[in-house]
């Protein structure tokens, strides 16, 4: 009964549910700020993440090599953040005085060298995907390491 009930609500919800769109307002004045405060806070708390793994590191397995691979690409992606956001707040001023909308109409901007640079960051899926995979990596190595000391009778496993 309950399998049934889970499957008529998850109809339900999908039947009248809104669009979500990929490009939304944050609000008027807090959100925006609060999201680069997030954006900073990551910054700030995979810098650390990094120093503590490189000044003690627990192991030198390949496990934390990858972790620490997956923190530098999301170090990078944040920072990529970063610069997007910056940038795109002037343009965002320009596309709603032209009266057209992110979601609806194309932006077209002139060919100039911030403008290029923006376009290359709005490719973050190439640092993203990368630093997913690494973080992968490192979660399933970090679960047959567990595995391992789980067999070998809740020793420590070299």
């Amino acid at each position: 009964m309950k399998r049934y009930a889970f499957l008529i609500s998850t109809f339900f919800l999908f039947c009248w549910s809104g669009p979500a769109w990929a490009v939304q307002g944050h609000g008027q004045a807090e959100g925006p700020v609060v999201h680069l405060m997030a954006h900073l806070l990551l910054f700030v708390a995979l810098l650390l993440l990094l120093y503590v793994l490189h000044t003690k590191p627990p192991d030198t397995g390949l496990s934390w090599k990858s972790l620490k691979l997956s923190l530098i690409f999301f170090l990078l992606w944040d920072l990529d953040h970063l610069f997007i956001h910056w940038f795109a707040g002037d343009m965002y001023h320009d596309i709603k005085d032209l009266g057209g909308s992110l979601v609806e109409d194309y932006f077209v901007a002139p060919r100039t060298p911030l403008n290029f640079f923006y376009y290359l960051g709005r490719f973050d899926h190439l640092l993203c995907v990368p630093a997913l995979w690494f973080f992968t990596v490192a979660l399933r190595d970090f679960c047959e390491v567990i595995e391992k000391r789980r067999q070998s009778g809740a020793g420590q496993v070299s």
